[in-house]
């Protein structure tokens, strides 16, 4: 059956890729389909629902810090130490893993493919990545950090989704303001320790203002200076008066680590007066609302779900949204969908790899295969690693690429065919090519006709996965 355009742009632009079968239910009303899912955006899907919390791999860590220091008062201690990391670094690699396939499954399964492109939209602009050293613990933090601050905010402004990325230990280990000290605070003038200003220039060039913003160097200095303080649970500092603990994420607020005194960003002072955690807190507040963080996240917003050069008209749009509704996220989702450019068909996206790997699963039911057939989850892992887009390993705090230009290159393209014909492979057996086509793809006539002149069901299901068609959200 041939549906409307407006059903597979609603799929597969607005959403992860069609089903088959999908189709039928979303034709009824395309629009209202995506606007539902705003409805209940921050349930916990149920292969998430026993994802343990922040705070309590943080608390793992701690107890693993604490032995590690215990068998260093013993000189005999060494292989012991050394058995101890070699565990907690295979556990943080199976951890990661785990996560990998908990976010994918999800993803493939979900009801509400928008409000799960949104969650991973979100995701990227407030963008964490594991490394070395102390932030190899974001190998285990990530998922939680995607569940705790973000989707569990995307039904509440963009103030309240700024202070809860911003305050959540992921992000304060990945962008170094867990060891952030006020250089005049109780423990700076003690122990001669120094401010780091990586959290405060990325939320001012990429979570709010954007690079051309108006912000200045002394802007980044200030917002640095008022958000120190702001850590992770640490033995030493926990036993001091007045620290305060997120119980359910670890965020930690340590007074003795702040910088006194008032501070200036954007021509506003902000006085240390209280309680020191609340200064920054209203200079997030500001910045959220801030008429060039409006422009900042119209822009990105209509880049994503319309297209790489978006008409300035419908970034107006999301704008003048975000401004009358205080930055109201679920108005701003729906403003978005009722905008006219999303649904013009010459409108569309190339896929990313991870899109790509979930259109394909989605669409040709790999639901299964992905819990049990090693073959098609080690093809999945493949594809990112070769793409260098595993989630949580983006190559910066700007996140992953969104544009054609970038994942489209030449290269890219000969990967994207052998990616088609890895799953061939395994499927083709299984697939019928055409009957896909016409369930999870709009109508294409050179598609159709190519298809059945295959000479093969494996050329067959290689030409669909390569084709255009499917290669685009369109």
């Amino acid at each position: 059956m041939i549906y409307s355009t407006d059903t597979y742009i609603a799929a597969n632009k607005f959403g992860l890729g069609l089903r088959p079968g999908e189709a039928a239910y979303i034709e009824q009303d395309p629009r209202g389909w995506l606007l539902n899912q705003l409805t209940d955006i921050t349930a916990v899907p149920h292969r998430l629902s026993s994802l343990p919390s922040s705070a309590s791999y943080l608390a793992s860590l701690s107890e693993d810090r604490m032995m590690m220091q215990g068998t260093r008062q013993d000189n005999n201690a060494a292989s012991i130490r050394e058995t101890a990391l070699r565990e907690s670094r295979r556990e943080m690699a199976q951890d990661y893993q785990n996560h990998l396939q908990l976010r994918l499954q999800t993803a493939v399964e979900t009801q509400t493919p928008f409000a799960e492109r949104l969650l991973h939209f979100w995701s990227n602009h407030f963008s964490v990545a594991y490394s070395g050293g102390q932030k190899a613990v974001l190998r285990q933090l990530a998922l939680p950090f995607e569940q705790e601050a973000i989707r569990a905010n995307l039904d509440k402004d963009f103030a309240s989704l700024l202070l809860a990325v911003e305050q959540h230990p992921a992000m304060l280990i990945y962008l170094d303001n867990s060891v952030s000290t006020g250089p005049n605070s109780v423990i700076g003038k003690r122990r001669g320790r120094g401010l780091n200003e990586n959290l405060a220039r990325e939320i001012l060039e990429l979570h709010t203002l954007g690079i051309n913003g108006g912000y200045s160097q002394i802007d980044v200095t200030n917002l640095a200076k008022i958000i120190t303080g702001w850590t992770i649970p640490e033995q030493r500092s926990m036993r001091l008066p007045g620290v305060s603990v997120d119980n359910s994420t670890g965020f930690t607020y340590v007074p003795q680590l702040h910088e006194p005194g008032s501070h200036r960003v954007l021509g506003k002072t902000y006085s240390n007066r209280g309680n020191g955690a609340a200064q920054g807190e209203q200079a997030l507040r500001d910045l959220a609302r801030h008429p060039a963080t409006a422009r900042h996240i119209a822009e990105k917003l209509a880049r994503h779900f319309i297209s790489d050069t978006p008409p300035q008209s419908a970034i107006s749009q999301l704008e003048n949204t975000f401004l009358e509704s205080d930055g109201h996220l679920p108005s701003v989702h729906e403003a978005l969908v009722m905008l006219e450019e999303p649904w013009l068909p010459q409108n569309k996206k190339l896929r990313t790899p991870q899109e790509l790997v979930t259109a394909t699963a989605r669409g040709m039911e790999l639901d299964s295969a992905i819990d049990t057939n090693r073959q098609v989850s080690g093809l999945f892992t493949r594809i990112l690693t070769c793409f260098n887009q595993m989630p949580f390993t983006a190559l910066s705090p700007a996140g992953w690429e969104d544009s054609a230009s970038y994942w489209g290159s030449p290269d890219g393209l000969m990967k994207r065919m052998e990616w088609a014909n890895s799953i061939a492979n395994l499927t083709s057996r299984n697939s019928d090519a055409e009957y896909l086509a016409e369930e999870i793809l709009s109508p294409d006539a050179h598609l159709q006709q190519a298809l059945a002149n295959a000479e093969s069901s494996h050329q067959a299901i290689t030409l669909l996965l390569a084709s255009p068609a499917f290669q685009w959200r369109s």
